[in-house]
């Protein structure tokens, strides 16, 4: 090859943090004891979740101990993850976020339809119980890139031979295991297979936008 050393700049990347709760056996044991009753005692809301009950919004208030636990850890998660843009240069975030947050309970068959979050700047899900779903029973959580189809457009046989650029124009998937922890900014599109695990899949969601 007739040139110097070729450097890739991966421009506009799109951030999802991924990591585990070390203290997750605690906090899910308490949570599930809480609220698969309610979910057999309430009639749950419905938003994107296409079957299944879905909480009111107001988690975070909740006393339980799990529940602030929680929010606290992902509450640093995100502030880690944001920056203030000052006169100075760029500074560390430590915001007084405008929390959302509701527990998913997904029964067997049961999925989410492709969705944004609008009026929030992170949005996060917690995996509390992944309703023990082996390889083929579905339930993973699926971005779909932002740029839509276009970089497929052209060829869709063609790919960037460049590392995490492979699946520009298409989807990335996530398998939910208990205990992890995903942030994604709130306008990545997103959604979830259907779900044919043994048991209810269980999940925190968690909107963080700056105070209005």
């Amino acid at each position: 090859m007739a040139t110097t050393e070729i450097q890739v700049r991966k421009l506009f990347s799109t951030p999802v943090l991924l990591t585990r709760l070390e203290d997750a056996d605690a906090i899910n044991a308490e949570l599930l004891a809480h609220f698969l009753p309610l979910a057999q005692e309430e009639q749950g809301r419905r938003h994107s979740n296409l079957g299944g009950w879905q909480s009111a919004d107001n988690f975070h208030t909740l006393e339980l101990p799990a529940v602030q636990t929680l929010l606290r850890e992902v509450t640093q998660v995100v502030n880690s993850a944001t920056a203030l843009q000052t006169p100075n240069g760029l500074a560390e975030a430590n915001l007084n976020w405008r929390v959302n947050s509701w527990v998913n309970v997904n029964p067997p068959g049961t999925s989410n339809a492709l969705h944004g979050h609008p009026g929030a700047y992170w949005s996060a899900v917690y995996y509390v119980d992944d309703g023990d779903a082996g390889p083929d029973d579905g339930g993973e959580l699926f971005f779909q890139d932002p740029r839509g189809v276009l970089p497929a457009m052209h060829d869709p046989l063609l790919r960037f031979r460049i590392e995490g650029c492979l699946t520009a124009g298409y989807i990335e998937s996530i398998r939910p295991s208990p205990g992890m922890l995903v942030v994604f900014p709130s306008w990545l599109l997103h959604a979830v297979d259907p779900f044919h695990g043994p048991r209810p899949r269980v999940s925190v969601a968690f909107n963080f936008g700056t105070p209005g």
